[in-house]
């Protein structure tokens, strides 16, 4: 009881304990005011709960119209196992192009992401002095064929004399070691020309397999000496992806199983390779083993260097499964609605992979329970239901 019905009773007290009597003994007409008005406070002070019947609700809140919704089995099945990886891509060739020559740069055609055949330019040397220098050997090679021509003539000149003994036989043996000697003669002549013709042939650099030029490094007008790197070449055809499998996982991998990945670059797009190579020793440094898939890159979406992120195929075991449209996903959290008593009841999970259109539920569902097929905005928790049939 609150301070103002206390006071309240008190002046219903002390109106019932002294009345407003005239000196005739009856109310004067002050005194029935002043009743009147203490008779009508004291009504006001009643608590609001003496004014309303038992029983009556004052605004009745309407029920809620069932949700109609439909159910689906969550199912035992069978999925892949997967071990999850990092990577980065690599060019299947990647080649730092140097000059096997040297000498003045005079052209230099390609651009950083040209693509070049093999055999494509990269970059012209001045090719004079190579060319003066093949020329030399051509005449010098002439000259040795001239030479060894006359000795083979000599040789058969004087062969029959032998037999006659016209001539002395260590005449006609000094003859033959002349025509041995010219041979020499030509065969150095030869390499010396084939020599000027390579030195020739250097002064334009190509490409060693078809790619994209990454770096172009020399400039016209720039001198270059032999190894002097001009450019990088990267094949882009196809990629290798460089895995890092941990120690305790290097068991599970083997060559042919399929990887999956996915790039930064390319959002929701899943890649997908083999795997070629398995590293024969685990690194000291890093407690890993090196494994290498193949990657198909005929549409060039990928490029070199992409870092990835990479699930090998190991193995398959089976676990409770639902479809993905059974999963409300919001931020980080994983839920589905099953229906118990005709009431919705959204149930918290944890979710592990998917595949081809189904979730594992590693936690907070059973295989043979119902879950709501298509949890809308529609659905919350502890909303009457109705089940459709499908």
């Amino acid at each position: 009881m609150n301070d103002l019905e206390t006071k309240c009773d008190r002046w219903r007290c002390h109106v019932r304990s002294r009345p407003f009597v005239g000196r005739s003994g009856s109310l004067g007409g002050l005194g029935r005011v002043i009743l009147s008005l203490v008779l009508g406070m004291a009504a006001g002070c009643r608590p609001a709960s003496e004014g309303t019947p038992k029983g009556e609700n004052t605004a009745a809140k309407p029920t809620p119209a069932p949700v109609r919704v439909q159910l689906v089995t969550a199912a035992e099945r069978g999925r892949p196992e997967f071990l999850r990886v990092t990577g980065q891509l690599q060019g299947i060739q990647d080649a730092m192009v140097a000059a096997d020559t040297g000498g003045k740069v005079l052209e230099a055609p390609v651009e950083r992401g040209s693509l070049v055949e093999r055999g494509g330019v990269l970059v012209k040397v001045d090719a004079r002095t190579a060319a003066l220098s093949l020329r030399e050997a051509e005449a010098a090679m002439a000259l040795a064929e001239a030479r060894l021509a006359l000795a083979r003539s000599e040789i058969e000149r004087n062969a029959p004399l032998v037999k006659t003994k016209a001539i002395a036989e260590a005449d006609f043996r000094r003859l033959q070691a002349e025509q041995s000697v010219r041979e020499a003669d030509l065969a150095s002549a030869g390499a010396r020309r084939d020599l000027a013709a390579k030195t020739l042939d250097d002064c334009v650099i190509r490409a060693p397999f078809a790619g994209v030029v990454v770096e172009r490094l020399v400039q016209a007008g720039e001198y270059v000496r032999m190894e002097t790197v001009v450019a990088r070449v990267v094949d882009v055809s196809r990629l290798r992806l460089v895995l890092n499998v941990p120690e305790t996982a290097a068991g599970q991998v083997l060559e042919g199983q399929a990887v999956e990945f996915v790039t930064t670059s390319h959002p929701g797009v899943v890649f997908a390779g083999k795997v070629r190579f398995v590293g024969g020793a685990v690194r000291e440094s890093a407690r890993d083993l090196i494994v290498e898939a193949e990657v198909d890159n005929k549409e060039g979406r990928l490029k070199p260097g992409f870092f990835a992120e990479a699930r090998v195929r190991v193995g398959e075991r089976r676990g409770v499964m639902v479809p993905e449209g059974a999963l409300r996903v919001e931020g980080t959290r994983r839920s589905v609605f099953v229906v118990e008593k005709d009431l919705l009841v959204e149930r918290l999970v944890e979710t592990g992979e998917a595949l081809e259109g189904w979730v594992e539920l590693r936690r907070g569902l059973r295989a043979g329970e119902e879950v709501v097929s298509d949890p809308k905005v529609g659905v919350a928790d502890g909303l009457p239901a109705k089940v459709a049939q499908p």
